[in-house]
C-alpha cells in the first residue's frame, strides 16, 4: 500500500483561482447602518466558499480487490501499517477500509451471512473476511 494513501484518499485537487478576487462581494449577512440584520434569507451559508472534506474511496476499491485470497491479518497490517490510527485522516481510512469489507460473517447452510450497519443480518455482497480461513475473499454474484 502507499504510504502516502492518506493524500490520495483525501485531499482535494487544486482547482480555480487561488488568489483573492478584487471584485467586492456583498456581505454575509445584510445589515442595516444600526447593525440590524434587514433580510432573513441573507443568514444562509455560502457552500461554494465553505471547504469540504473529500473522501475519495476509489484508491481503496482497487486496492481491496487486488488483495483477494490473502490472508486478512496481512492485509490489515498492511492498511494499519500506511495508515497512522494516531491521525485523523488514518483513522478515516481505517473506518473506511472496515466499511467496504464485511470482517464479522458466519455460514448459513452454504451462504456467507455478515451483520448489516444497523444490525440485522444478511447475505454478504462485496469483499468479506472468510470465517473458516481467515482469507480476503470476494462474494459471488448470484444471477
Amino acid at each position: 500500500m502507499r504510504r502516502d494513501i492518506a493524500k490520495v484518499v483525501f485531499e482535494r485537487p487544486k482547482s480555480g483561482r487561488t488568489w483573492v478576487s478584487k471584485t467586492p462581494r456583498a456581505a454575509a449577512v445584510v445589515t442595516d447602518p444600526a447593525g440590524e440584520q434587514v433580510d432573513e434569507g441573507s443568514n444562509h451559508v455560502r457552500r461554494k466558499r465553505q471547504k469540504m472534506r473529500n473522501r475519495n474511496r476509489g484508491p481503496l476499491r482497487h486496492l481491496l480487490p487486488c488483495r483477494v485470497g490473502r490472508p486478512w491479518d496481512q492485509v490489515w497490517r498492511e492498511v494499519c501499517g500506511a495508515a497512522d490510527c494516531r491521525s485523523a485522516l488514518g483513522s478515516e481510512i481505517r473506518e473506511s477500509v472496515e466499511y467496504l469489507v464485511a470482517t464479522n460473517c458466519w455460514f448459513e447452510g452454504r451462504r456467507v451471512m455478515s451483520a448489516s450497519r444497523c444490525g440485522a443480518p444478511g447475505g454478504v455482497g462485496g469483499l468479506y473476511v472468510d470465517p473458516r480461513s481467515g482469507l480476503l475473499m470476494q462474494a459471488r454474484e448470484d444471477r
